[in-house]
């Protein structure tokens, strides 16, 4: 391989490894928000093609993989509307595209994990990224504030059950179901493009979603954790930087070679 060759190489390795450390930091940040599936990186080798591409020197080449095959571990929680799925499925989300005092849904459809939902100010579920969970299979979020205000007065001790219901009783002690939660499943959860806050956007790899519990179930005042384990993130992210130093030797070398080369001609 020629200096250039080498060259070449070395800063797609740096490239790549520097990719990976991205993917990795983010996994650490991640690793205490619930419902976050970690990023994993995926390397490919760029070998030179003598009879089409014979100017290919080689290298590289990184993407990212989504681990939505891992589940991770469901705890509980104090908070009633805090949720989290046992199975495949996503939780589908829109966000506030308008203000507090008028809020407005009409921006992408989102599907997430992240099921630490609570209710705001305004009676909606949201979750700690700003995800508003919508109502069954309505393109509107659900709002508990809707159903008060009745003769039966406010609702009051909310419940999940592992449908997806969600069921109150009011100031009177009459209970009611109040909401219901849905699920969505895809024929390639690869597919899916990430977002902001643990969220995901369907995309023509991933296929349109199919609507329901499809054996999945939910579980109310429980959170699914990160699956980000740090101790696998940290012995990664050791290993990636010796891969980067590794690299950064071979193109000070090289540059140093290269710059004897020249001064023989100069």
């Amino acid at each position: 391989m020629s200096l250039f060759g080498t060259l070449s190489t070395s800063v797609s390795g740096l490239s790549a490894q520097s990719y990976a450390l991205n993917n990795i930091s983010g996994n650490i940040a991640n690793a205490s928000t619930p419902g976050f599936k970690s990023v994993e990186t995926a390397f490919s080798d760029m070998l030179p093609d003598t009879a089409r591409a014979p100017s290919l020197t080689g290298g590289v080449a990184t993407r990212s993989r989504l681990s939505t095959d891992m589940p991770g571990t469901i705890a509980t929680s104090d908070v009633p509307t805090n949720m989290a799925i046992s199975g495949d499925g996503y939780f589908v989300v829109k966000q506030n595209t308008g203000s507090a005092a008028t809020p407005n849904f009409t921006g992408d459809t989102l599907y997430t994990r992240r099921g630490d939902f609570a209710a705001d100010a305004d009676g909606y579920l949201v979750n700690g990224a700003g995800n508003y969970l919508l109502a069954g299979t309505s393109s509107t979020p659900l709002n508990l504030s809707a159903v008060t205000g009745t003769s039966h007065g406010a609702v009051s001790d909310l419940s999940i059950s592992s449908t997806g219901a969600v069921a109150g009783t009011y100031a009177d002690g009459t209970a009611a179901k109040i909401g219901q939660v849905t699920l969505a499943h895809f024929d390639d959860e690869a597919g899916l493009q990430t977002q902001d806050g643990g969220a995901y956007l369907a995309t023509p790899q991933s296929g349109t979603p199919t609507l329901g519990l499809n054996g999945s179930t939910v579980t109310g005042g429980a959170l699914e954790q990160s699956n980000a384990n740090l101790s696998d993130q940290f012995s990664k992210m050791i290993v990636t930087q010796q891969a980067y130093s590794a690299n950064t030797k071979v193109l000070t070398a090289t540059s140093e070679m290269m710059t004897d080369v020249i001064s023989m001609y100069v």
